[in-house]
């Protein structure tokens, strides 16, 4: 039969549309996402769905918007290890909140700083303050910056802290001072979870008098073969807890969670660097 004679799917062109948009672009919006493809949002949502269900495209769960899954973007080339890293740990930061009822966030190393990239604060029945996707962590003085410098191979901790002293940056202050650094990381190592820094109120660089987010947090390492591939903290009102309670009360859930994100994380075919 001769092609020519046969006509085309409507339904399945405007899926593939979809699916190239998706994988041609950053993670996008719904209503984005309607203005580019000209489609009525409930065809919209359907397609959406679909695309969900074989697994061909996934909503950040942190910020809604949708991306083009792993499992098609392992088909060419360009995907970065921390969209897969997300990808996975969204429904698994789900079920800690459920369990935990506080929310967690999912940060990886972006040069001599924690940068956000999945977190289940919209899903949290307590209202804390919203981040948005790619926030930048302070590494010195946040829960997730200390887990990954205590967990990191050696070379690459003085590499971070170098950068960091090489920067002159108040919210670096700490980078100066190698005994307490030292004494906090082995703190950190011992425990198996690292604590946000008291007298630190959320911001990148000023001090908690100038901005305080009222919260406090612990995070554990996401440990891959060679480095740590990223983090998860736990975040409450500082008022209600102390860290130590927290600790007790779900670091067993926390640091499980991160062993579920490195499984699903290495399930990958393509999984051959842990690199993010």
């Amino acid at each position: 039969m001769a092609l020519r004679s046969v006509k085309t799917i409507r339904s399945l062109d405007r899926g593939l549309e979809v699916l190239r948009l998706l994988s041609q672009s950053p993670p996008v919006g719904l209503t984005q996402l309607q203005r580019q493809v000209g489609l009525p949002k409930a065809t919209l949502c359907r397609i959406l769905l679909t695309l969900q269900s074989r697994g061909y495209a996934w909503q950040g769960i942190g910020d809604g918007r949708y991306r083009a899954s792993y499992s098609l973007r392992t088909m060419s080339d360009g995907l970065e290890a921390r969209d897969r890293l997300a990808e996975v740990a969204g429904p698994i930061l789900d079920k800690l909140c459920a369990k935990a009822l506080w929310p967690s966030d999912l940060s990886v190393r972006s040069g001599y700083w924690m940068q956000l990239v999945e977190t289940s604060r919209s899903h949290s029945y307590f209202l804390l303050n919203r981040l948005q996707i790619g926030f930048r962590i302070n590494m010195l003085l946040s829960a997730p910056g200390r887990a990954y410098l205590a967990f990191c191979p050696h070379d690459e901790r003085e590499e971070i802290l170098s950068l960091l002293r090489s920067e002159k940056d108040p919210g670096h202050y700490l980078a100066n001072s190698p005994g307490r650094i030292n004494r906090i990381l082995q703190e950190t190592r011992e425990c198996g979870y690292a604590k946000r820094e008291r007298t630190w109120g959320g911001h990148y660089n000023e001090p908690k008098a100038k901005y305080n987010d009222r919260l406090s947090a612990i995070a554990v390492p996401i440990l891959g073969r060679e480095r740590v591939l990223g983090c998860i903290n736990l975040v409450w009102f500082e008022r209600l807890f102390r860290q130590e309670e927290m600790a007790e009360k779900h670091l067993s859930d926390l640091k499980k969670a991160a062993q579920n994100i490195t499984k699903e994380h290495d399930k990958s075919p393509r999984n051959n660097s842990d690199h993010p």
